[in-house]
């Protein structure tokens, strides 16, 4: 990943992205690097008011070419509800934060929080209350429309999710066929197998190359 970006973003003048699921902006973020180091110019869209206002901002708030946005894209401008784990603010838990609440069910169950818990040294709950590990927060939503208003007509070169299973979704709710940006990155990690095939299909059908990269997907449009 590190690798591609590096050279993508040498052959750009100016890149501009959009950045969807940014969370803290730079912990485990493959774009931070290139962002300063190229001055890319773009939006990062970040639902988790806590994540947003205390983290986010502060990395890129010398940066007028970068805005934040708090809120979570949907089909309208609104509010909706957002699963987060309830045993931790750290960034190893804020960032499994899902709007499909069985992705943090199936985290539970195979153990993957509990080992991060116990290394920060948190007391966690009976393992069957799933209630007490998950707590939906209410967010704000934006719609595709209001999100890239914020653009003023230019083109997005680069388009990056990380939704915790929600990225297909995401995809669909962008309607790419129209944005067509050249790169395409997203996670497959916790699709299913008919979801990864549909959506390495539908982006293919688009004219989509794609690039399996551990748990990333990188998809270059000639």
């Amino acid at each position: 990943m590190s690798e591609f970006l590096h050279h993508y973003s040498k052959e750009k003048e100016r890149l501009v992205f959009l950045q969807i699921g940014a969370n803290d902006g730079f912990i485990y973020d493959p774009l931070q690097k290139f962002i300063k180091r190229d001055d890319w110019e773009g939006v990062l869209v970040e639902p988790q008011p806590y994540v947003h206002d205390n983290l986010l901002t502060k990395i890129h708030a010398k940066r007028p070419e970068i805005k934040t946005v708090n809120a979570a894209l949907a089909e309208k401008d609104g509010s909706a509800n957002l699963f987060t784990l309830s045993v931790s603010k750290e960034r190893w838990a804020n960032g499994l934060s899902s709007f499909n609440k069985q992705v943090l069910i199936d985290r539970i169950k195979d153990g993957t929080i509990q080992k991060k818990a116990l290394k920060e040294g948190v007391r966690l709950p009976d393992e069957n209350d799933f209630d007490a590990w998950i707590e939906p927060i209410k967010i704000k939503t934006i719609s595709p429309k209001t999100l890239l208003a914020k653009f003023e007509g230019k083109q997005i070169d680069l388009v990056a999710i990380d939704t915790e299973g929600y990225d297909f979704e995401i995809i669909k709710l962008l309607n790419i066929k129209n944005l067509l940006p050249e790169v395409l990155i997203y996670e497959e990690v916790n699709f299913d197998t008919v979801t990864k095939r549909e959506c390495r299909e539908y982006l293919e059908a688009l004219g989509y190359t794609i690039l399996v990269r551990d748990k990333d997907v990188i998809s270059t449009r000639n």
